[in-house]
């Protein structure tokens, strides 16, 4: 799973509003708990294109 942030937030890195990143789950609970983002899917590869 990833996040989205709600609002710049520095998680080591400084991470602002809309950015989505991937940590553990218990940094990711925390981040969530705390209201600062919530979860995301991660995106599904495309379909590859056939010939």
């Amino acid at each position: 799973m990833a996040v989205k942030f709600k609002q710049t937030t520095q998680v080591g890195a400084l991470y602002n509003e809309g950015d989505v990143a991937a940590f553990d789950e218990a940094t990711e609970k925390e981040l969530i708990d705390a209201k600062v983002a919530v979860p995301v899917k991660a995106a599904e590869k495309p379909a590859e294109k056939q010939a």
